[in-house]
């Protein structure tokens, strides 16, 4: 059975990240208020909780962790 990519959390996670990234290059952050200080923050933030998922992570289990 073939999985709809649009359908993936690992897709959307992989696109809200993108759209993240490129509102911090094009300055979208500084335009609604946000500091490069305060931006670098959260990223770092969201980052490590991001490692810690991945780490604690299992794949070969769908019901949970």
């Amino acid at each position: 059975m073939k999985q709809n990519r649009w359908k993936s959390k690992i897709v959307w996670t992989t696109v809200i990240a993108l759209i993240v990234l490129l509102g911090g290059n094009y300055g979208l952050w500084d335009a609604i208020g946000m500091t490069s200080d305060v931006f670098q923050t959260a990223a770092n933030l969201i980052l490590t909780i991001a490692v810690a998922v991945g780490i604690v992570n299992n794949p070969t289990d769908k019901e949970s962790w």
